[in-house]
Order: C-alpha cells, then structure tokens, then sequence
C-alpha cells in the first residue's frame, strides 16, 4: 500500500464553533482535557478498549463536547453533541513494533462512538461518526473510487469494480478506503522531532528502522449530532460515552469485584457501540470499547483492568 496518500482529516478548529451554541457544559473538579494541533482543548471522556491483536485492555482520552439550550426541569431542550477519537501516541507507537519498515497510514474501515445519558434527563442515545473523508484506492496510487462500488465481502478487505476504481490489481489487496496519514516526521537528525520525542535509538528505535517516527496521537474528528432530551424533575445531567450497550459486564465478586469485563474485539462483526476497524496494509485490527477508567489494578501478567466511569468523571449539565 502507497505511504503518500494526500491527508483527509477535517480542520479540527472548527469545534470552536461550539461556542456560538447558547450554553455550554460545565464540568467537575476539572476534568483532563487534551490539546488540538491549533491549541484547543475538549472535555476527555476516557473508554476502554480491547483489541483483535493482543489481551490488552487499553485507555484512550476520547473528547466529548456537550453544548444545550437552557435546561430547565421537566422540559425539553436540545444539546449538539460532538467528539474526536484519539488514537495516542503509544498506541502508534506499538503498532510500529508490528510492521517491518513501520506505517505511515490506515485505512480507516469504521468508526462509532455512542453519547449516552446516565442521569437527570431521557433521551436516546447518538451515534457520532467520524467526519467524512475522501475514498481513495488503495493500491493504484491513490486514485478516487467509489465506495458503493465495492463486491460483497468482509469491509474494507474488498474488491471494488468501478469502471475507474480499484481495477490494478482487482481484488481484496486493492480496497476502495479512507486513508489517513498518521502523524509523522522523518526529522531523525540529532535534535530534530524525532529526538525530541525520543524517537532516536532506544527503546524505539524508530527512525533507525523506519527513518521516520511518530509524532503525536491520531485525532480522528466525529460529526455533530443535536438531538432532543428532556429534563428530570431535580439534580444534573451527566452526559458520557456508553457503557450500557456495548457488551461489556460488570465481574461480581473476587479480587476484581466491581471491574469491566470488556467484550472481545473482532474484525468481521459490525461495532456493538463505539470501536474502530481499521485495516494496516490490509491486515486487519479492530478495538471494542465502553466508558471506562483506569482501576489501578492490574492482572499477574500486567495486563491493566478497566472500571466503570464515575459520575464526576462525566459531563455535567446544571
């Protein structure tokens, strides 16, 4: 697959319309927020993920921006609901590890997060997905193609066959994707990015073996949404990702007593709530997620434990 797609990430600056919105969340004991490339800062909403990799169960700093009309009790208002999956730089970072040469891109196959109310009003939960990007071939220098054109089979491992799409070679090697460039720099001089993100020799290595590192997460934007709630009789409204949904259970008793049990990870099943399916150089990677925190526990081989997200943890609308 070609490293030299042209990047289709939507301008990130335009969450900063947020604030034209009549009123806005107000949070709890100032919750993390996590920095754009032009400065700006959203709410984190963490999810825990597992993947069709490895046993990981991984934290990543989801954003969720909550903006409402003036809430008043026992009547309805509306909230333009927006998000941005991050994809850290560890994350990158390890799938490095797992491709000679390293990868400069992903196929970006599906992508979902779901918003969900736990408490102080009724409404039903909203998808988000990502904003749209442009489809390309995957195989053929990156000509445009039409996604309606694909053969049926398992996504974003298809053929596709437009009378100009996918058609050197014709198969499931040459998928018609949404590309996207990860975020790199081939900066490797002493001093450079690279360094400067320690990226030159250990434990990396990676300009070594690929001449080029990671410089950062993958901030992938979602589309906004406004939808129509209605407002409890008393109290807040705490607004979040799902954790209703998504599979996951809650282990009952034993040293793990009240952790996530997380549901598995697993490329040819659509996403239960929110998750990704991406495609490296056509293998397949998936992530299956629900809100969820770091439980400070961790199992005898290391692997870190996830637990449900408390209430001062979500976004809270007086």
């Amino acid at each position: 697959m070609p490293a030299n797609h042209a990047m289709h990430l939507p301008v990130i600056s335009m969450m900063l319309l947020m604030g034209l919105l009549a009123s806005c969340a107000e949070l709890d004991s100032d919750p993390p927020v996590d920095a754009g490339p032009d400065g700006s800062t959203f709410p984190v909403v963490a999810v825990a993920c597992t993947n069709n990799r490895n046993e990981e169960t991984g934290i990543e700093n989801w954003e969720l921006e909550v903006s409402t009309t003036p809430v008043e009790s026992g009547k309805p208002f509306t909230a333009t609901l927006r998000g941005i999956a991050l994809f850290d730089e560890n994350f990158l970072d390890i799938m490095q590890d797992l491709f000679p040469g390293g990868v400069e891109e992903i196929n970006l196959v599906d992508l979902k997060a779901t918003v969900h109310v736990r408490e102080g009003a009724t409404g039903e939960d909203v998808v988000l997905e990502p904003e749209e990007n442009d489809y390309q071939c995957g195989d053929s220098f990156g000509p445009p193609c039409d996604h309606a054109n694909d053969l049926p089979s398992v996504p974003g491992r298809v053929g596709n066959v437009g009378n100009t799409d996918c058609q050197d070679p014709e198969g499931p090697t040459n998928p018609c994707g949404r590309f996207i460039r990860l975020p790199i720099s081939t900066e490797c001089e002493p001093d450079g990015i690279c360094d400067e993100h320690r990226k030159l020799g250990p434990p990396t290595f990676q300009c070594e073996r690929n001449r080029f590192c990671i410089t950062g997460g993958l901030r992938l934007p979602l589309q906004a949404q406004t939808r129509e709630y209605t407002a409890g009789a008393q109290g807040e409204v705490l607004f979040g990702w799902d954790d209703q949904s998504t599979g996951a259970t809650i282990q009952q008793g034993g040293e793990y007593d009240g952790t996530w049990i997380l549901p598995p990870a697993v490329y040819e099943e659509p996403i239960a709530s929110i998750g990704a399916r991406v495609t490296v150089r056509n293998i397949p990677a998936a992530l299956e997620c629900t809100m969820g925190v770091d439980s400070g526990l961790t199992t005898p081989s290391q692997l870190l434990i996830s637990s449900p997200t408390p209430n001062e943890a979500l976004i809270k609308i007086p």
